[in-house]
């Protein structure tokens, strides 16, 4: 899965902090720059690209919407401000999504879709390095060291991964698996089917016999749902509603 690289631009302290924790439980983001002036983040942008900006509209000396006038036309952007004024004239930009604050991680995460939605599918770049890297990502399973040996393990067979410290454990109800590997890095190599529930979990949406606000049980599981991930896991149940 090819990331999303992004920057913000905001001058408000609390609200750039935000951004930061929503970006950080979004595996598919690759936050490149924080920036908290304008200036700051055009010098960026002399030198740098990234895929989109989340850009606040009511910033002191230069506005997010003078900002927007200065950049490569073709540029993405997801406009954040307190204030619903602007909306329209912000659309005369390649805007993908107006965020008014203090924005929620549902929210957000529904800017995300859109962003996510507006790009190109994953393909070849014209890059002999890289022309692996479909075959990477339409692969139905994955390879994991565990002590000398590695497991070839199916995506489809996976049921949770549980973070035991420095470790994961992998539970596919045939075997668990215990692989040295960060809960950010693993996150980046599951399908679209995987969400994190927890600090200490990420499940298998094809494996979730029921769900609550606080517990989410997965092949007769139970396990816990924390506040920082509800609304995330909570936008994708309701994907499955009918």
């Amino acid at each position: 899965m090819n990331r999303i690289t992004c920057m913000i631009v905001e001058d408000e302290p609390h609200a750039m902090q935000l951004l930061e924790d929503h970006i950080g439980k979004t595996a598919l983001l690759d936050l490149r720059s924080c920036c908290y002036d304008a200036g700051e983040a055009l010098a960026f942008l002399a030198t740098n690209k990234v895929d989109v900006i989340f850009l606040d509209i009511n910033m002191p000396l230069l506005s997010g919407l003078e900002m927007a006038a200065m950049i490569a036309p073709d540029q993405k952007i997801i406009f954040t401000t307190a204030y619903s004024d602007y909306a329209l004239d912000s659309f005369e930009f390649h805007v993908i999504d107006y965020l008014l604050k203090p924005v929620t991680f549902r929210r957000f995460m529904q800017a995300v879709s859109k962003l996510r939605a507006s790009l190109p599918a994953p393909a070849g770049e014209g890059s002999v390095v890289a022309e692996p890297a479909p075959e990477e990502t339409s692969a139905d399973h994955m390879f994991v060291k565990s002590g000398r040996q590695l497991h070839k393990i199916q995506f489809s067979e996976i049921r949770y991964i549980e973070a035991m410290k420095e470790y994961l454990r992998i539970d596919t109800g045939k075997e668990k698996v215990l692989v040295y590997k960060r809960m950010k890095e693993m996150a980046l190599l599951l399908p679209a089917s995987f969400v994190r529930v927890h600090n200490s979990y990420i499940v298998n949406m094809n494996h979730v016999s029921s769900a609550d606000a606080a517990s989410v049980t997965v092949a007769g599981t139970v396990l816990p749902v924390s506040a920082g991930y509800r609304d995330g896991f909570m936008t994708r149940i309701r994907h499955y509603l009918v």
